[in-house]
Parts: structure tokens; sequence; C-alpha cells
């Protein structure tokens, strides 16, 4: 795994998105399996759900893949100019539909939705966090973030994270949304703010610097984007491709056995 640049992030608050090219890869061989017979189709709408089209069309290549979708000539164009060797259709030029093999985005580690789940064994390409800035002991009734909706039960632990609805984390998962440290998941306290949320962490020892999974693939007890959606009332591909340019993208390449 390529280690956290601190020149990647023009903030300089270490918020990350990294894009596992090996899981990406490994769903698209679970899919592959299921298109016998027909082509494999990957959805790579809005820039590829925000995983980065260039460098996903790439992998698609490599994996395989026989055709990307996309909903505007621009991304068709972008693929063809990274000199991308793969058939590229365009949903509004070709009326094309995408088969049952390449529905939704699997790929990228969730179902349709609105259709069906995601197949076994496909696991979630994206993780987003960012580090721990402060944290501050409060008393019982210690009034949270804008309007003091969240008020502190009991005395508490308070952490601040970089990471608010300007980079993706909808506003409309407040009282609701969860972010995990070291393994385990602690509650947003108030309101999310553009820039930034606040964890009620209770009494766990955490301190400046561990970092804050907003949301990953859920193998290690993380929310995953289907989580953030429920609660959200939206989508897992809505979550994802929100995911806004503050957050850099960062591209590993791991084995995985499945």
């Amino acid at each position: 795994m390529s280690p956290l640049d601190s020149t990647i992030d023009p903030t300089g608050l270490g918020r990350d998105a990294a894009i596992d090219l090996g899981v990406f890869r490994a769903n698209v061989s679970i899919l592959a399996a299921r298109a016998v017979g027909g082509p494999l189709v990957i959805d790579m709408t809005a820039d590829a759900y925000g995983h980065g089209l260039v460098r996903l069309a790439h992998a698609a290549a490599e994996s395989g893949v026989d055709i990307l979708s996309v909903r505007d000539q621009g991304d068709a164009r972008m693929i063809a100019d990274a000199g991308i060797g793969i058939d590229v259709r365009c949903w509004h030029t070709s009326r094309f539909s995408i088969p049952p093999a390449g529905s939704g985005i699997a790929a990228f580690g969730f179902g349709m939705e609105l259709t069906d789940g995601a197949p076994a064994g496909i696991v979630p390409v994206m993780t987003v966090s960012a580090p721990v800035l402060s944290v501050k002991r409060v008393p019982e009734g210690h009034g949270v973030s804008y309007g003091f909706v969240y008020r502190t039960r009991k005395e508490t632990t308070l952490a601040l994270v970089p990471l608010g609805y300007a980079d993706g984390i909808p506003r409309s998962a407040t009282g609701s949304g969860r972010m995990a440290i070291n393994g385990r998941q602690y509650p947003i306290a108030g309101r999310i703010a553009m820039d930034q949320v606040v964890l009620d962490v209770g009494d766990a020892p955490v301190v400046p610097g561990d970092r804050a999974i907003a949301f990953g693939p859920g193998l290690e007890g993380e929310p995953t984007a289907a989580d953030w959606a429920e609660c959200s009332g939206s989508t897992a591909g809505e979550i994802l491709a929100r995911i806004g340019r503050r957050v850099p993208r960062r591209y590993i390449d791991r084995e995985v056995a499945r």
C-alpha cells in the first residue's frame, strides 16, 4: 500500500480516498464469470463513480472488460486520448443499455439497489478517511456543532475530523451517520458541517493522528457507502460519486485472494 503523501492533499489536512485496483480487478473477474456468452460491460458514469475515470478505465482494459459505458462524449474522448484500447459506448448517442452482467456499480463494490444486490464476493473499492485533528474532554450537557442539536449525555471525549459536506459527506445523515476509528464505530455528534464532523468517542483512547474512516469495504468494522446511503436516504452510487476534489484519490494495488 502506498503511504499517505501530504503533498497530494493541498489542504494539508490528510483527507484520503484510497482506491484499491486489486479489489477492482477481483470484482471484474467475478462479473466476467457471470458474463458467459455476452460482453462484459462496466459502467464508468460520473468519473467512474468518483474513483477516477482514466485510472479505472486502464484497469478495466487490463482485466479483459469488453465495453465501458459512459454518459457523455467528453468521457469517451478522455478515455481515447489516454490511449486505452477498449470499446466505449455513450448512453446518449448509441441508445446503449447495460446488460445484466455489467449492471449497476458491481465492479466498484455495490449492487443496483432498485433491482438486485451485488454478486457474492464483490468488495467495495474505495475507502475514505481523514485523521483526527484534535480531541477534547467535555462534561455532560455540552452542546456540539451548529445549533447545539446534540448535547452530550455524560462526560465524554469529542474528536474533530476534517471531512464535511463539501467533501461529499451527506448533511442529511446528521443524527445517524457514523465513522470508525481503530475498528470501532462512533456516532457523529451534532450537525455535519461544511469542512468537518465531530465524533463522540466516549472514553475510548482516541488521539490526534488516529484515522477516522468514513466508509470502506466494511471488513474491519468501518461503515460502507451503503450504510451512508441508508442513513441519508440516497444510494451507494450517489455516496461514491459525490466525494469531492478536496479528497485526493490514492491508488493502491493489492493482490486479492478470492
